[in-house]
């Protein structure tokens, strides 16, 4: 294949735009644990432990694959994305987790109503 100059400005470009999704979204992934009574997230160095009542909203998003959660906790205006372990069954592109952490974040919703 014959390199050109419009083909390496084309796919530089395309890297620099994957590298700026990168930088706006690298922040918002952190370590979530879950346990009966609270949740507990971990952003580098520091570490919050809020109670189940706490959390505005919990959602697994769709297409992506091991499962990927946003979490938004009331009163503070940043959602949070973390990942669950790598059990999951895919159907269409639509997501179900399987997981032990799947099964918890299911039962804490519907008795939340989150």
């Amino acid at each position: 294949m014959e390199q050109s100059i419009v083909t390496t400005l084309v796919f530089g470009m395309i890297g620099i735009v994957c590298f700026l999704i990168f930088i706006a979204i690298k922040d918002k992934f952190l370590i979530v644990k879950l346990g009966g009574q609270s949740v507990t997230i971990k952003n580098g160095d520091n570490e919050r432990k809020i109670n189940w009542m706490e959390v505005e909203s919990l959602s697994l998003i769709q297409f992506v694959y091991p499962p990927l959660y946003k979490l938004k906790v009331k009163g503070d205006n940043k959602v949070y994305w973390f990942n669950t372990e790598n059990q999951f069954i895919n159907a269409g592109g639509f997501t179900s987790d399987t997981s032990e952490m799947g099964y918890l974040i299911k039962k804490k919703k519907r008795e939340l109503g989150i």
